[in-house]
């Protein structure tokens, strides 16, 4: 009961009782391709990203990829607008249904999801200003992979300055910023 009690929050109330938000299925990996479908059609889309790092081709890289992967969320004016077109758009498989169901989803939810979206994308984007004097960082690339580090200071929006002890002393090193993490 639980379960149905957080789903009915989920859904529930409107804002605007005209303009409601529905999570619409897409085909694999062809979000952006039913993006920009629905939005010719004069529909609102709505389809969070997330920045993620990973490694491609042996390089730590940012990556942007999408959040819920295979779903977008469309904005619909009841009023104006038939959601009966959506279905046969080229990219999309479906509306998500609860049984036969279409179930909106509540404004403050895709708010909440928007605002968690710029939050993470914000703290992507600043990955130097996540390290202080003094953090212990772990080199992860080029020929110090493996050492422990200091951070000292950002020298540009994507290189750092750490200290590390080789050769009986402390040596300053620039590094990319995507090769080193908190140790």
């Amino acid at each position: 009961m639980q379960g149905s009690a957080a789903l009915q929050q989920a859904v529930t109330p409107y804002r605007h009782p005209q303009r409601l938000w529905y999570a619409v299925k897409t085909k694999p990996r062809q979000e952006e391709l039913a993006k920009k479908n629905l939005q010719d059609q004069s529909f609102e889309i709505y389809l969070p990203y997330i920045t993620l790092r990973k490694r491609k081709q042996g390089k730590w890289q940012q990556v942007r990829e999408v959040l819920f992967p295979g779903y977008l969320f469309i904005h619909v004016d009841t009023a104006d607008q038939s959601i009966a077109p959506v279905r046969s758009t080229p990219g999309v498989s479906g509306m998500v249904r609860f049984g036969t169901q279409l179930l909106p989803i509540n404004d403050d939810l895709i708010a909440h999801i928007q605002r968690q979206e710029r939050l993470l994308t914000d703290s992507a984007d600043s990955a130097v200003s996540s390290f202080q004097p003094g953090d212990k960082l772990t080199i992860l690339d080029g020929p110090f992979a493996g050492l422990t580090a200091a951070f000292s200071m950002a020298r540009s929006s994507d290189r750092v300055m750490v200290l590390i002890n080789i050769l009986g002393g402390q040596k300053a090193v620039a590094v990319p910023v995507n090769s080193v993490e908190k140790a």
